[in-house]
């Protein structure tokens, strides 16, 4: 029976009603049923009467299913030969905390292929172990990645014995595969490199793997690395998760020697738990030992190690003295930072680890590490290595040929002294060019400026009309006069360029302030080439004025385009490079939460370590970082980065308030997610009416605030209100930036439909909702 939405609506309020009568009287109930509800009985007589067989056990959830009550035997006794379902056992490959894992083959003949087939071994707590098998299918059906090992098969015997199929990969473990091809940094680093990006697959589809160790990490003759085993691997809900009853159930599935402090102490657990036993894994495999120094080496002794002692570096337990330089300095930063006993504090994913290794094998600053001078000159003579090696030999021949007499030194004193005079020279005559071009384009600016303000006066007769103009109208006939002015200081026209745009941006103007970026960054290339810093920088603003536009599409091309001329270039660690991290993590928010993690997590560290940077960018950088952790459910994390980013710029008068408004409402967001309603209501209200004293009520920032004002309402319960508060900010915001806006308009009316859907107001919410969409698709 296909219902419409009002009919949907009307359905939910009958169950409603229907669940709370004792069962005698339901017959009863339908009969009375009248009007539009009467068409309904049929289908309402159709699912009370599964929910009364869901609840007696006689109603399956799927089939196959994998069930609690399942038939299987108390003591398995496997052997060659035997089948299991379809499968023929051919011999046992291994054991492990959830059960046997044996070569098969399919014994009914559609397939010629071998498999490994992991079956349980059933203890005290069975019941329990088959949920968390049938869990494991669940996980590994969704994960199809070329370093992860497939599921092909799962089912019961006809005993009731549950099976997976995987593939059967022929190779080594990690560890022996190293020391057998007797692989060095660089290689190890190669393969860690793949084992990280099977992970990070992992956790862009919601899994963690939970149990990292070299034993289910295994390398093919080829050097391909397969993942293993995700029988301790649980869905979460965005990249988050806490123990469960049934986890917490399955004992120690676990491997001790690779679990992070969390699962240790049976707290909740995130990727960063991945990242730690990858850490661990990592610090082995360079090293060759795990990063505890243990006495007795027992359990407990192990546990107390992993949750209070600081692991010793990787250098200092390496065995020989060339290994420990190799290890010396960025290995020791990057698994130092990974190991650490807070997750907040390490790498925020596997992505940002794998990144740091990647910037390491190529010579490049590592964001664990802190930077100095002497690191890079380290790093210029590792990349340059030739050039200055071609050097030292021309000096050391200039020696051998001169001597160590006072000849050389003379020579020597003569060489350095006219270097430094043609230094200074070449410096003086640099700034004096640069005086001069600043004059003259500041010079044309205000002319430009000025000529503006006379086109309008010559173009209307009467100086009171002449004096109305609008800000609009004046911005437009600057925008006009642009075309045929200021070609002969092509810099001066940049500058206009950006000045306009930025002026069309305040007024709410979007498109025109993209159409001017876009102008100005063609502008730019001509003048400077396609890899000039200029270039990134106007690519990066141009994608700020693309934020709110019709033209969002355009945004993530910019900005790559704008990341490619910053490596061309080297740049690594400026403020423009942790303003490009901000805006591409903010851009692959709604692409993939990883990556936009991985930017995040950088230009907090980058914007940290540069000098001269903004604290307004600085607290951008960390209030994005805080919206990723709260989408992947990292909710004690995003708090603590939201309330950082608020402190940051608190107080600085030069400041948008604007910026405060969007930062108090994210962590009312944030607040409410974490059932602290009675905390977020005074900052989501102080958010709004901080906007209004400083931009008035009818800015589009303050309207998306009242709107989150209006979510936070209905979280408490003021159900009213919030509706009130929904509505006018709504159609406030309809009036001012209108129906084809991509940004406030289908932002206010998600939210508005959230809280009508959790009402059961199928109807209204489905309306919002497809206005939305609409917006979406014709943009």
């Amino acid at each position: 029976m296909k219902l419409t939405a009002d009919q949907l609506e009307q359905l939910s309020g009958l169950l409603d009603t229907a669940l709370d009568l004792p069962q005698t009287e339901l017959e009863a109930w339908l009969g009375s049923l009248s009007g539009e509800a009467l068409a309904l009985v049929p289908l309402l007589r159709d699912l009370l009467a599964r929910r009364a067989a869901r609840e007696t056990g006689e109603l399956l959830d799927r089939v196959p299913a994998f069930t609690v009550d399942a038939a299987v035997p108390a003591s398995p006794q496997f052997q060659a030969g035997e089948a299991v379902g379809p499968y023929r056992l051919q011999r046992e490959l291994g054991r492990g905390g959830m059960g046997e894992v044996w070569l098969a083959e399919r014994g009914d003949g559609q397939l010629k292929r071998a498999v490994a087939l992991k079956l349980p071994i059933p203890n005290a707590r069975r019941s329990v172990l088959v949920q968390r098998f049938a869990r494991e299918r669940d996980i590994l059906g969704s994960l199809e990645h070329p370093h992860i090992a497939r599921l092909y098969d799962a089912g019961f015997a006809d005993d009731g014995q549950p099976y997976l199929a995987m593939e059967y990969v022929q190779g080594q473990p990690l560890d022996r595969y190293c020391k057998q091809h007797l692989l060095g940094v660089p290689e190890r680093l190669g393969l860690l490199l793949q084992v990280a990006e099977a992970v990070a697959f992992a956790h862009s589809r919601l899994v963690l793997h939970r149990d990292l160790k070299p034993s289910n990490i295994l390398v093919t003759a080829e050097a391909q690395v397969r993942l293993l085993d995700f029988g301790i691997a649980k869905l979460m809900q965005g990249e988050t998760t806490r123990e469960t009853e049934l986890t917490l159930a399955a004992g120690r599935a676990l491997t001790l020697d690779y679990a992070s402090p969390e699962q240790i102490r049976g707290a909740g657990i995130g990727t960063a738990s991945d990242v730690y036993s990858l850490g661990v894994v990592a610090f082995e495999l360079l090293a060759g030992v795990r990063p505890y120094r243990l006495t007795r080496g027992s359990a407990a002794e192990l546990e107390e190690a992993i949750t209070a002692q600081e692991p010793a570096s990787a250098s200092s337990m390496a065995e020989t003295d060339a290994l420990r330089k190799q290890l010396r300095g960025d290995i020791d930063a990057i698994l130092n930072k990974a190991l650490k006993k807070h997750p907040a504090e390490r790498y925020a994913t596997i992505d940002a680890l794998a990144q740091d290794w990647r910037r390491h094998l190529a010579g490049q600053r590592v964001l664990a590490r802190p930077d100095t001078w002497g690191l890079r000159l380290w790093r210029m003579g590792r990349r340059h290595r030739l050039p200055l090696a071609a050097g030292a030999l021309v000096v050391a021949a200039f020696v051998l040929g001169l001597g160590f007499g006072a000849t050389a030194l003379v020579m020597l004193a003569l060489v350095v002294g006219l270097a430094a005079a043609l230094w200074q020279a070449g410096r003086a005559r640099e700034q004096a060019r640069v005086a001069r071009d600043e004059s003259r384009r500041a010079q044309a600016v205000q002319g430009f400026l000025l000529d503006i303000f006379r086109a309008n006066a010559d173009t209307q007769q009467d100086p009171a009309k002449a004096r109305e103009a609008t800000a609009r109208e004046l911005l437009d006939l600057g925008a006009q006069r642009l075309a045929t002015a200021l070609h002969d200081t092509p810099q001066a026209r940049a500058e206009v360029m950006a000045t306009l745009a930025e002026m069309y941006l305040l007024l709410g103007l979007d498109d025109r302030a993209a159409d001017l970026e876009s102008q100005r960054v063609e502008l730019l290339r001509r003048l400077h080439g396609q890899d000039d810093r200029r270039v990134a920088q106007a690519l990066v603003h141009l994608s700020f004025a693309l934020h709110t536009s019709s033209r969002r599409a355009e945004i993530l091309p910019a900005l790559e385009e704008a990341k490619r001329i910053l490596d061309a270039i080297g740049d690594r660690d400026s403020s423009l490079r942790g303003e490009l991290l901000v805006r591409l993590a903010q851009r692959n928010y709604s692409i993939s939460l990883s990556r936009s993690m991985a930017y995040a997590d950088e230009a907090v560290a980058v914007l940290r370590a540069a000098p001269d940077v903004g604290r307004d960018l600085h607290s951008t950088a960390l209030g994005m970082s805080a919206r990723v952790h709260q989408m992947v459910g990292d909710l004690a994390v995003a708090q603590q980065l939201w309330r950082a980013s608020i402190r940051e710029i608190q107080g600085m008068p030069e400041v948008s308030q604007l910026q405060l408004v969007e930062l108090r409402c994210s962590l009312a967001d944030t607040l409410v997610l974490q059932l602290e309603v009675d905390a977020a209501l005074p900052i989501a209200r102080e958010a709004v009416e901080t906007g209004s004293a400083a931009v008035g009520e009818a800015d589009p920032v303050v309207l998306a605030a009242r709107s989150r004002y209006a979510s936070v309402l209905h979280a408490a319960g003021q159900r009213v209100e919030a509706r009130q508060e929904f509505e006018a900010s709504l159609q406030a915001i309809l009036d001012i930036k209108g129906d084809a806006d991509t940004f406030y308009t289908p932002d206010a009316r998600l939210r508005y439909a959230r809280s009508l859907l959790a009402e059961g107001r199928l109807g209204q919410a489905q309306a919002l909702v497809q206005a939305a969409n609409a917006t979406f698709r014709q943009h």
